[in-house]
């Protein structure tokens, strides 16, 4: 260990050195806190005094053999370095009846006597052919007959060449104050060690690091170690990198000092970390027996030495590895009695906590009560991993049948919002108490939720019946069981005539409930974004958020879906709600398939499939897996979407609407395989569970069209096509990407000359509705009957879009499609910025609808303008965007959205 700031110290010890060798004993005290420095002084001055000449004799006081009498001065006369000169025997020294000598080193009586005397007389007689150092560490802990034989010493060694060094810690109290009192009684030298400070900290990280800085650590070094030169090493070989990061070695360096002294210094220390912010003297003292004048002179040493700032450790790091050496058994006792002492001082419930569930103990009924407040404190600051611990040590420990059951509701809540399927096995006193007719209020909502993702309709209904008297309550449960099942058929009926006038948000809740199966997309987006903005996120409306963002996605508006849904994933994931970041991933990748986003849809599905594990997602787990399912096909990646059908899900499920869902999305699977009998089978399965629900909405599972597709592929065009033209025909169509996937196949239905305007009405919805996979698809459509019809440059144009789309979606069998029909080559170009002019609101959404297929009469039509001025606009925006052509417009164009006032006929009209 390099010695930094001990140039004072040494010279002091020299010069006393310089003077012995005159003829003149000295003696020199020296002093200092835990792991100052004065064992590496007392090396260090040790190894000058041999050079210079000296006969250096040195010796170590251990508490393990402060009971072994003369055992220090044993290892001075007895030592390699020790001359040969008459001496006691050892045989003498262990004749020495010991129990009838008074203990108080000061005193030398007859049974002794002999042996201190010989002792003495060998050390002078060393002493008359050159200088001698004796030198002993840890002083404190010397044994008193080795006390006695150095007292004895210092009156004889006036006037001999010897340097007695005595090393030890400062204290309060000292095991031998006489011998204190006879030692400094005459001259002597005081050399006290004080910890680094900053300077020297810094001087002593110079000593040992090189690539970094040493003076930027200083300050933070300092702080943690107090100055104290054991802890400065130690935090240096802790170092990461060039940060401090205190860990095995500065603990251990703690424990050391704790371990050098006597038992009573860490039993402080314990009890110090074991309190942590709480610690003070009078419960430090409380915690371990002892008054506080007892305990104060350990804290004091402890301060001194740099392990304590205060009262408490400088880093949690110290504390940490101090409760850690404890046996459990002791550490459960301090946590158990400090849990006790800080309740009586009326200090929080959840810093009490800590302590029982630490001692992995709370037998009291205080301790049961005080757990339960601590949960819901927890809970409200969202640290719901926390609550649960509170709440399963109370549930454990506790006797009363009373305190069992609340605690066992309150425990399903609560891992629920961590893992639907551990909360289920807190259940079962709540279905006790629903067959009893005794379960009212917050109960009822728990197991009614809880019995949804189980699909567990029969529970749900009979639980609904016993929470109808909360009205919000009860039309957040009815919104939810219908987004689950499709209708509110199998739910008692609400006699209520009306809903309160003051609650507008069970107004809205209602509305959207049947607008989801009956309504128009205006309303029902202006329904869902009403709960979305007034709708807190919680345990209780999990679902109904679910349900009103995939409404928002149902009636064209992903983007707004997707923005509401972000953020309040980020709020779930902020409040640690593993649940609640699982149903909302799951929304999310929905939302994100509806875009035609593949890789969003992916990974969000992954993402929230791994919060969960299977179990826990009940019934709902069909949606994720829907999603993950339809994105692996589209992506062409057939092995991957063949894993997910291999993974179980519920048989429940089925029953459900996301069970539609998932056999909408393995039949699409099954298509993409080339099985299409499989999938007519799900088609098939669809539509007919749709009708028994009275859920027939395409926006829900587009089944007619699903249909449509797999009778294509099965060449029966005919019954196809009458599918997809009733699908299109039916009032309750309320969503633009249906309609625009249904006109696509209804193109492919269609005689040649027909298809352009089909595909380009489907292009404009889907275009509308912000869905580029579909929109992809049709434009592939589009490209294929132009280069039948003959008209190449069109076809080359749209088929270049129909791969810019293609690639953006990660849609790989779109792309391979596309190259067995032609090279189109994609260039990557901007409509504004890096000097080309921009172009004007008009020519924008001419160059938009051109760019998108529509002929310069067709497009005077649309925007009610002259087929002149169409041409106008078209020639500046060429020479603006430096094109030949509308074949050769960026393609970024055709992501431009153009409200479109003339009127088109009703492609329905046309196909009649």
């Amino acid at each position: 260990m390099v010695l930094v700031e001990r140039n004072g110290p040494l010279g002091a010890l020299e010069r006393l050195l310089d003077q012995s060798a005159t003829g003149q004993g000295r003696v020199a005290l020296v002093t200092g806190g835990l792991a100052t420095g004065k064992t590496e002084l007392l090396r260090e001055f040790a190894d000058r005094a041999g050079r210079a000449g000296a006969l250096v004799l040195s010796a170590a006081g251990s508490r393990a053999e402060q009971s072994l009498q003369l055992g220090v001065m044993c290892q001075i006369l007895y030592g390699s370095a020790f001359p040969d000169v008459p001496r006691p025997a050892m045989s003498t020294v262990d004749a020495i009846g010991w129990d009838g000598i008074d203990p108080d080193p000061a005193v030398v009586g007859p049974l002794d006597a002999h042996v201190v005397r010989d002792m003495c007389t060998a050390v002078l007689e060393v002493a008359r052919t050159r200088p001698v150092v004796i030198a002993i560490d840890d002083v404190q802990f010397v044994d008193g007959a080795s006390l006695r034989v150095l007292l004895y010493l210092r009156r004889r060694m006036a006037t001999a060449p010897i340097l007695l060094i005595l090393s030890g810690w400062e204290q309060r109290r000292r095991a031998w104050p006489s011998f204190r009192a006879e030692i400094t009684r005459q001259q002597h030298e005081q050399v006290r060690l004080t910890t680094l400070s900053p300077d020297g900290v810094t001087e002593l990280l110079m000593s040992r690091l090189e690539s970094v800085p040493a003076s930027r650590l200083a300050v933070a070094c300092f702080d943690l170690s107090g100055g104290n030169p054991l802890l400065v090493n130690a935090l240096l070989d802790d170092l990461a990198g060039d940060e401090l990061m205190p860990g095995t070695a500065y603990g251990q360096a703690v424990l050391t000092c704790l371990h050098r002294t006597e038992p009573q210094l860490f039993g402080v220390a314990s009890a110090a970390a074991v309190l942590d912010e709480h610690v003070t003297p009078v419960l430090v003292g409380q915690l371990i027996g002892e008054t506080v004048d007892e305990v104060m002179p350990s804290l004091e040493v402890l301060t001194v030495a740099g392990v304590f700032d205060g009262y408490k450790f400088r880093h949690p790091a110290a504390a940490a590895t101090v409760l850690d050496s404890l046996p459990p058994d002791e550490r459960s006792r301090l946590h158990q009695h400090a849990a006790a002492l800080l309740h009586q001082q009326g200090v929080g419930a959840i810093e009490i906590a800590r302590h029982l569930v630490s001692a992995d103990a709370a037998g009291e009924v205080w301790a049961i009560k005080l757990l339960r407040e601590a949960s819901e404190r927890a809970l409200a600051d969202d640290d719901v991993a926390w609550a649960a611990q509170c709440l399963r040590l109370a549930l454990r420990d506790t006797t009363s049948d009373t305190d069992r059951l609340a605690i066992t509701k309150a425990l399903a809540r609560v891992e629920w919002r961590v893992n639907p399927a551990a909360a289920a096995l807190h259940l079962k006193p709540l279905d006790d108490a629903l067959q009893e007719g005794t379960l009212a209020g917050r109960d009822a909502v728990t197991l009614a939720r809880h019995a949804l993702w189980r699909g567990d309709k029969t529970t749900v209904v009979t639980a609904l019946a016993a929470c109808e008297s909360d009205v919000q309550v009860a039309a957040e449960l009815r919104l939810v069981f219908e987004w689950l099942y499709g209708s509110q058929q199998a739910l008692p009926s609400n006699d209520r005539t009306g809903v309160p006038p003051g609650n507008p948000w069970v107004q809205v809740a209602a509305k959207l409930s049947g607008l989801m199966i009956k309504g128009r997309s205006e309303d029902v987006s202006g329904s869902a974004e009403h709960i979305l903005q007034s709708c807190h996120l919680g345990d209780t409306t999990l679902e109904v958020v679910a349900a009103a963002l995939l409404a928002l996605a149902f009636a064209d508006k992903p983007d707004k879906a997707a923005f509401w849904c972000d953020a309040l994933a980020e709020e779930a994931e902020r409040r640690n709600a593993p649940t609640w970041q699982a149903l909302l991933g799951a929304v999310r990748a929905d939302i994100a398939l509806r875009q035609g986003d593949l890789a969003l849809a992916e990974s969000r599905s992954v993402l929230a499939l791994s919060l969960l594990p299977a179990e826990g997602w009940g019934v709902l787990i069909g949606l994720p897996r829907a999603t993950l399912l339809l994105a692996y096909t589209a992506m062409g990646r057939p092995e991957a979407a063949a894993d997910v059908l291999k993974q179980f899900v519920p048989d429940r499920m089925f029953q459900t609407v996301i069970g539609l869902r998932y056999l909408h999305a393995r039949g699409h699977y099954y298509l993409a395989t080339g099985r299409a009998l499989a999938a007519l089978d799900d088609f098939q399965t669809c539509d007919r569970q749709m009708r028994e629900w009275n859920i027939d909405v395409p926006s829900l599972v587009p089944a007619h069209t699903d249909l449509a597709q797999a009778y294509l592929r099965l060449d029966q065009r005919k019954v196809a096509r009458d599918l997809v033209t009733r699908q299109l025909e039916r009032p309750r169509m309320i969503s633009s990407r249906t309609r625009g996937t249904s006109l696509r196949v209804l193109a492919a239905t269609s005689e040649l000359r027909q298809r352009p305007q089909l595909l380009m009405e489907a292009i404009e919805d889907l275009h509308n509705c912000g869905d580029r996979l579909e929109l992809a698809r049709a434009l592939i459509d589009l490209s294929e009957a132009h280069q039948e019809l003959g008209e190449f440059s069109r076809a080359r144009m749209h088929a270049r879009r129909a791969a810019a789309e293609a690639k953006a979606c990660r849609a790989e069998p779109l792309s391979k499609l596309l190259s067995h029909g032609g090279s189109y080559e994609m260039k990557e170009q901007r409509i504004e910025g890096d000097g080309v002019p921009p172009l004007s609101g008009a020519e924008r959404r001419v160059a938009t609808l051109a760019a998108r297929g529509y002929s310069n009469r067709e497009i005077g039509r649309m925007l009610y303008i002259t087929v002149s001025t169409v041409e106008q606009h078209l020639t500046r925006v060429y020479r603006k965007l430096n094109v030949g052509s509308r074949a050769d417009l960026p393609v970024g164009l055709l992501l431009s959205r153009v409200p479109v006032t003339g009127a088109q006929q009703s492609t329905l009209s046309t196909f009649e």
